[in-house]
């Protein structure tokens, strides 16, 4: 047989690399090695092929191998999904969490499998997943071997196709003969190299589809059942009338949301199980780690076996990944945590560490610990419970009750209403110059006083200055930053999927995939070259700080900050720190501003100055409670308009500017009372139950006896010292006095949230106001009251949001927003919290300075509109 060497254009042996090949009964044979060319084929033609050329000649004929499908690479979405959720579990444990997350997370993600129908059903004859209301396609082919035909569109040629078979053109007619000669020597090859047996042939042979209890359900809406049998005996999907799955528009906002399995999923089950741990990461944490891409859909396939992600590319287009989101907020998170804990029927959420959760925001703002301690003893008071108004399955908000407190303990202490806190500031100032000078007397070093003023310009510079090296925190806080770091946040997170993530050489990337792929790396190489004259890696390589995820970001962002510019060199870093952002906040004094200024009285003295403390009240314009509220729009009315067709135009513009438009949202003082039959029937029922009170024994509320003491000869009422105070231990014998609580005030509440008019014993004595010396110094503070301005937030739009917005002082508005953003969260969420704390703290109790071991609520409010707003909020609480 005749053998020739031919040289193949754009073809290589696969073993020595040789370009030069033999022919051999059609097939092609490398000279050096010997090793046969299995994608060429030489076809011969003849004059029959070509009607024309009576000569032969070898035509090269490129035969692709049938791609082979192996069963151990196929996985079904909740397979891919368990493998992620198995990742993100991991990356939570190195980030702190406990490690009793992971038996947890195996619960609810089997409960909610469960409830898939997927797996741990008892009444699965079969043993085989079952489908569900967003069943995929893939899924489908992996479980039960059904094979969807696609449908093609008819060609509108036929009319041209018959007219050229009438006329016989030569040229189709071969065409179509070389068409058809290329399949049957494409089925020849198949059939010769992958010939399947009889046992695999039966193997492959499809199941009957089945589908899960909701799924048939929602089905049924579409069609009968007997139809929905025939589909599920249609293995070869020749039934084109319906589809695997109903369109996402004809479901209900629960089945939409509840049966698409995606990333979302994960978080919401990762939230349910740090809840149910009582762990310290919080659902605000989780979603900011999401934020911050420390859980993210980019290193997803490195999470899969090597085997499977390999084949990344076509796993994610047939979950149909790449139009799915992996971030999301904090309302749409906490509505997919109540739709997830209804599915699964949970019995309620965990109440976290509250005490915990507040000193770890108070050092995240950089403020004092005596704000942690002070709100700890506001929750002792009356402890939230956070009480399922609106049902078992939705998701409290802990952490917004908490920067709740914070908001509330700082609007008593400096009032926040643009003047009182400036002054409390002033006065603070001038006695920490005073603190600050050195003495010979003074050996310890005193801590200066905590000056608010002080703090928000820290506040504020903080964030400009980690914004600068975090994108996601400034995009929390709304922070504008240059292009140059969005770009360079862009390429350190390329980067980072490229080392962290699988092995690109394994993955299956064609030749235009990494042409895209380098074309966009040179885009992005001439853009910084153009702007800042480097390339990417010398970029990277400048003023980069790498931050770790931390439970407190802004103090631990900083701090890292910090360090860095402590060892940068000159020059090194694009921004300068100055001094006094160095400072210390948590470590200033806050206990002078609640009248502990003993110790404080003390150092003065020593320097030969006197204090004198003096309590600003609060302004005129805001001694009155406010009230704001949504207007209700009235009925329209089914009127007969006829048109006068003989007005002018002015006088049709006159009267519409007669017309007044009556607003939507007002702002007016709670003056609603009820009417006189109702206001006795209040009055009635609290006589009642006053008279309850002294019948019964148990139940008696009364006050200790006064008597007076002698202690250092001086004459003290006995009410108003503890216990520990006033005896020894050491002492036993009986008292003259009969005392009915001699334990009593064995914990001391602050005297800011008993609201008493107690005298307090630290207080020092003041000096008359007319006399003023030159050693005197004054410290403003609080007289513990603040403005109100109550309301239902929810109840209202976006605009009137904005409206009420503006209507807030700008010392308390920047820390409202600063505290929410510190959250991830709107400001109004945070001050409907705070709304609870002030009517419930302000009207919703009887009488403060009644009972200092107790608290009983009160229900005999005359006033409407305070009446309902306690009875909301309570509700709430």
């Amino acid at each position: 047989m005749e053998e020739t060497e031919v040289i193949v254009d754009h073809m290589e042996c696969d073993v020595c690399g040789e370009r030069t090949f033999q022919e051999r009964e059609g097939y092609y044979y490398c000279i050096e090695c010997g090793t046969k060319k299995e994608q060429l084929r030489a076809v011969e033609i003849s004059a029959e092929d070509t009607f024309n050329d009576p000569s032969k000649h070898l035509s090269q004929q490129t035969i692709k191998k049938p791609k082979v499908k192996t069963e151990e690479n196929d996985i079904t979405s909740w397979e891919f999904y368990n493998y992620v959720l198995r990742g993100f579990l991991d990356e939570l444990l190195n980030m702190g969490a406990k490690p009793e997350l992971k038996l947890m997370t195996l619960q609810v993600w089997a409960a909610y499998m469960a409830r898939m129908e997927v797996a741990f059903n008892k009444n699965n004859e079969m043993g085989l997943p079952k489908l569900n209301v967003r069943a995929l396609a893939s899924d489908a082919r992996i479980i039960y071997n059904y094979k969807k035909i696609k449908r093609k569109r008819e060609r509108q040629r036929q009319g041209k196709q018959l007219k050229m078979t009438e006329t016989g053109d030569e040229r189709a007619n071969w065409r179509e003969w070389r068409k058809t000669k290329r399949k049957l020597d494409a089925s020849g090859y198949q059939v010769k190299k992958g010939a399947q047996s009889e046992s695999t042939l039966q193997t492959n042979q499809s199941i009957q589809l089945q589908w899960s209890v909701n799924a048939r359900k929602s089905l049924k809406k579409q069609m009968p059942l007997k139809h929905l049998d025939k589909h599920s005996l249609d293995s070869s999907g020749s039934m084109l009338c319906h589809g695997l799955r109903p369109k996402a528009s004809l479901l209900c906002n629960f089945d939409r949301q509840i049966y698409c399995l995606n990333i979302i999923k994960l978080y919401t089950v990762l939230a349910i199980a740090l809840n149910q741990i009582e762990d310290d990461i919080q659902l605000t944490d989780l979603i900011r780690f999401v934020n911050e891409e420390h859980l993210t859909s980019r290193y997803m396939l490195s999470y899969l076996p090597e085997s499977v992600a390999r084949h990344g590319k076509t796993l994610m287009k047939q979950l149909e990944l790449n139009s799915q989101k992996d971030k999301c907020g904090y309302k749409f998170l906490r509505t997919q945590i109540a739709n997830m804990s209804r599915f699964i029927d949970m019995n309620g959420f965990q109440k976290p560490d509250l005490e915990a959760l507040t000193k770890r925001y108070v050092l995240e703002l950089d403020l004092p610990p005596v704000i942690a301690s002070y709100v700890s003893s506001l929750m002792d008071v009356l402890p939230p419970t956070f009480d399922p108004i609106y049902g078992i399955h939705v998701y409290p908000r802990y952490e917004a009750r908490v920067m709740a407190y914070i908001i509330y303990v700082m609007k008593l202490l400096f009032g926040l209403d643009d003047v009182k806190e400036r002054a409390i500031s002033e006065s603070a100032m001038l006695i920490n110059k005073e603190l600050l000078k050195p003495t010979d007397e003074q050996t310890e070093q005193v801590q200066p006083l905590f000056v608010y003023t002080e703090w928000m310009q820290f506040v504020e510079l903080r964030k400009v200055l980690v914004s600068h090296y975090n994108e996601s925190f400034a995009q929390r806080f709304g922070i504008t930053t240059g292009n140059g770091r969005k770009i360079d946040d862009f390429l350190n997170k390329e980067r980072k999927q490229k080392e962290h993530e699988y092995n690109h050489n394994e993955m299956q990337i064609t030749p235009a995939m990494q042409r895209i792929h380098e074309n966009i790396c040179l885009i992005f190489e001439t853009l910084l070259k153009n702007k800042f004259g480097e390339s990417s890696s010398e970029n990277f390589m400048k003023d980069h700080i790498e931050f770790q995820p931390s439970l407190t970001p802004a103090h631990s962002y900083f701090k890292r900050i910090l360090l860095y510019a402590s060892q940068a060199e000159e020059g090194e870093m694009s921004v300068q720190i100055p001094d006094f952002m160095k400072v210390d906040h948590t470590e200033r004094q806050l206990e002078p501003f609640k009248y502990q200024t003993t110790e404080l009285a003390q150092h003065l003295s020593v320097r030969g100055k006197t204090l004198r403390v003096e309590e600003l009240a609060c302004q005129k314009e805001y001694e009155e409670v406010g009230i704001f509220q949504m207007l209700k729009r009235p009925k329209n009315r089914h009127k007969e308009w006829r048109a006068n067709c003989d007005i002018t135009t002015q006088t049709w513009l006159d009267e519409l500017r007669r017309r007044e438009k009556r607003p939507k949202f007002e702002f007016r003082r709670p003056v609603a009372t009820y009417g006189r039959q109702y206001q006795n029937k209040i009055m009635d029922c609290a006589v009642r139950r006053q008279a309850l009170e002294r019948d019964n024994p148990f139940w008696k509320l009364r006050d200790s006896p006064n008597y007076i003491l002698t202690i250092d000869n001086e004459d003290v009422s006995l009410n108003t010292l503890a216990s520990i105070q006033t005896f020894d231990e050491n002492n036993m014998d009986p008292l003259r006095v009969p005392l009915k609580m001699p334990r009593r005030q064995m914990r001391p509440l602050s005297q800011e949230t008993t609201a008493s008019a107690q005298p307090k014993p630290e207080e020092p004595i003041r000096e008359k106001e007319d006399v003023k010396g030159e050693n005197e110094l004054l410290l403003k503070i609080s007289n513990f009251d603040c403005w109100l301005l109550h309301g239902y937030v929810a109840r209202i739009t976006d605009s009137s949001k904005q409206k009420l917005r503006s209507i807030f002082p700008c010392s308390f508005r920047w820390l409202l927003e600063t505290c929410a953003a510190t959250l991830g969260v709107e400001w109004d969420v945070v001050y409907e919290q705070l709304l609870v704390l002030e009517v419930v703290f302000h009207h919703g109790i009887e009488d403060w300075s009644t009972h200092s071991s107790h608290l009983r609520l009160k229900y005999n409010i005359l006033n409407k509109d305070i009446n309902l707003l306690t009875k909301s909020f309570r509700d709430m609480w």
